[in-house]
């Protein structure tokens, strides 16, 4: 069959005068009579498990394309003919606006298809529509957006320069003279404000040991926190690699049929257990610092509603704001290459256009021409957080009303996605398909859109949390220790095998296609993702007790804390270091495990430098910042070493 990436070379094209190189996509027109196209429709057919092989790319060079027409000579006419994929082609005129692109388009689609239909009648004896995506050309010049940012580049380096030297003119003249010095907050308001950017006050915030009671009994969250944050990472770079050009597309197609394939493909859901922690968290700290009790007045729960939602937002919102900037700007001007275009230009537009989506927290919602497609958890998240945090308040002010609204939310939390996946005729679980990703925007995929990313099917990880919350503070409270009885050691051995199950149990409806609506595939998507969360709630409540010998003692490994307090940084960088990385490939790869295992770990460490650097110059600092503003703060001495690392923790 045609192979489905095939690409002149690029920089020798460059390297000419008039060199002139366009990415086209290609359908591969019907042919009964062909043998050929009856074995790429029939392989095309299985789209659960294959690449539709009558959809090609094709990288040409218009110097060479023109040879081939002069060659041909003039007897031979193809007529440009408009490509079946309509959504397709408008979102190619939505993402390729820069000056010239649609020019270029009109100038140039007649010759390149004429182009591959002598290419292909040659070599296949078939014919082909095309169109052109782009015509690589030199990045656009410096706009308003670029200087911007290059300003606030340069602006927060100045910062950082300024406070750190001001902070040792401190300490300086300080009795203290050694390191511990930035270890100790500082007192005055005008000192913390001036020393926020200070670099070496921020990476001892870093690396510095927890100092609290609760902060030490979650200290597992850190291995939780670094291992989860791993395994988006392998998902995400595994996704991208069948996105850009490879010579063997049958690695992934193999790999699909695989029965150990359902434990990545179905691991998508080690996003709740971060859900699970946000609940855990929210309720316990909001319990702990017992901001509303039977007594409180209405007026004061509406406004420890919204100081408690505002400072979390405005804590978020400044490296979300980063990355989007990033990504409408630099992105596209740290790479070329035949397919650089297609994999950052995306960004570049919807960063620009649509960035509200992200900065209002409504992208699981408005996915559709949307930047930063990984910030649909923040978006869930932030909402989640919201239900949840009116949840606690009621529930603080009304005790009576704590086990109905627990009940209702249960209930919700099982049958908003069985009543979904019945309604709307879903798969059982969302699982990625070769084509799902391939365009750089998930296509033909309702199940990842109704049951992936909104809310409301995601009620049950700050359910289950704050479920978690309840008993932690209990078993808190009381002399019981559960650490080293057998039943619950054995019982965490327990929910390891548990979560293997379920895994695992996804892979017959990987592997099969069933008729829909189904009662039972319905009931499966109500349980599978509730009975993950639960896994991960009982995780969560037996090692705040400190129960799971090796296991506890491996997620609260010192060398997690760093890499934990820098999650929400590598979370927010990782795909873009991901375009990076693959984005200057000039001609198709060979994929193998080998080569993805490398190219995850190069990520991994490429994306945890990439957060540490955003976490010590914009993060920290201006979380301090934030605080130094938020003046019903400072009574309850926010300024504690304590309170300086829940920041970090919470801010996954």
């Amino acid at each position: 069959m045609p192979p489905l990436y095939q690409l002149d070379d690029y920089d020798l094209c460059q390297d000419r005068m008039a060199g002139i190189y366009c990415l086209a996509y290609v359908e591969i027109k019907p042919n009964s009579s062909s043998v050929l196209w009856q074995l790429i429709e029939e392989v095309s057919l299985d789209s659960k498990h294959r690449f539709r092989h009558d959809h090609v790319f094709r990288g040409v060079c218009l110097e060479r394309c023109l040879n081939i027409i002069l060659l041909a000579g003039d007897a031979t006419v193809f007529q440009q003919e408009d490509i079946q994929d309509l959504e397709l082609s408008s979102y190619y005129n939505k993402v390729h606006l820069r000056r010239g692109d649609a020019e270029e388009r009109l100038l140039y689609n007649e010759m390149v298809n004429t182009c591959l239909n002598l290419e292909f009648g040659q070599k296949y004896e078939l014919q082909v529509q095309s169109l052109i995506e782009y015509c690589d050309k030199s990045n656009d010049p410096l706009d308003a957006l670029d200087l911007t940012i290059y300003i606030l580049m340069a602006s927060i380096l100045m910062l950082t320069i300024l406070s750190t030297f001001y902070d040792y003119q401190i300490r300086s003249s300080s009795l203290q003279q050694d390191s511990s010095f930035y270890q100790v907050p500082l007192k005055s308001s005008r000192e913390i404000l001036l020393t926020s950017f200070s670099l070496r006050r921020n990476y001892h915030r870093l690396i510095q040991p927890h100092s609290s009671t609760f902060s030490r009994d979650i200290s597992f969250f850190d291995g939780f926190r670094a291992i989860g944050v791993f395994m988006v990472i392998l998902g995400h770079t595994l996704m991208v690699f069948m996105t850009v050009p490879i010579q063997n597309p049958e690695f992934y197609e193999q790999f699909l049929f695989k029965f150990e394939t359902s434990i990545f493909q179905n691991g998508s859901l080690v996003i709740q257990i971060f859900f699970v922690m946000s609940g855990f968290l929210l309720f316990v700290n909001f319990t702990d610092r017992q901001l509303v009790n039977p007594q409180t007045s209405t007026i004061n729960c509406i406004a420890a509603y919204f100081r408690v939602f505002f400072y979390r937002y405005f804590r978020l919102l400044p490296s979300l704001l980063a990355v989007i900037l990033f990504n409408a700007t630099l992105l596209v001007r740290l790479q070329d290459g035949p397919f650089w275009r297609h994999l950052a230009e995306g960004e570049r537009v919807f960063c620009r256009i649509n960035w509200w989506k992200n900065v209002f927290f409504v992208t699981n919602h408005m996915l559709e021409d949307s930047c930063s497609h990984q910030t649909w958890y923040l978006g869930a998240d932030m909402q989640l957080f919201e239900l949840f945090l009116m949840v606690i308040v009621i529930t603080k002010k009304h005790p009576l009303l704590g086990k109905p609204i627990y009940i209702l939310l249960l209930l919700l939390a099982f049958v908003v996605p069985a009543a979904l996946t019945y309604i709307l005729e879903l798969d059982a679980i969302y699982h990625i398909r070769p084509e799902t990703y391939r365009y750089l925007y998930f296509r033909h995929s309702d199940t990842f859109y109704q049951m992936y990313p909104p809310f409301y099917t995601n009620l049950g990880g700050y359910l289950f949390g704050f479920l978690c919350g309840h008993l932690y503070i209990h078993q808190r409270s009381s002399t019981v220790v559960l650490r080293g009885k057998l039943r619950y050691e054995l019982g965490m051995w327990l929910l390891v095998s548990a979560i293997l199950g379920l895994l695992m149990s996804g892979y017959i409806f990987m592997r099969h296609d069933f008729a829909k609506p189904s009662l039972w595939l319905a009931l499966y998507a109500g349980l599978h993702k509730n009975l993950w969360v639960l896994i991960c709630a009982g995780f969560v409540f037996l090692m705040s007790c400190k129960v799971g010998g090796m296991a506890y003692a491996f997620c609260t490994m010192p060398v997690f804390r760093p890499l934990a307090r820098i999650s929400f940084q590598a979370f927010l960088w990782h795909i873009v270091v991901i375009r990076v990385v693959v984005g200057g490939i000039r001609q198709p790869v060979y994929v193998s495990s080998l080569f993805l295992i490398c190219n995850v770990l190069s990520v991994f460490i490429l994306t945890l430098t990439v957060s540490a650097f955003s976490a010590l110059l914009l993060e920290y600092p201006l979380g301090e910042v934030l605080r130094c503003f938020l003046t019903q703060e400072k009574n309850k001495k926010e300024t504690s070493p304590e309170i300086q690392m829940g920041r970090a923790q919470s801010a996954a």
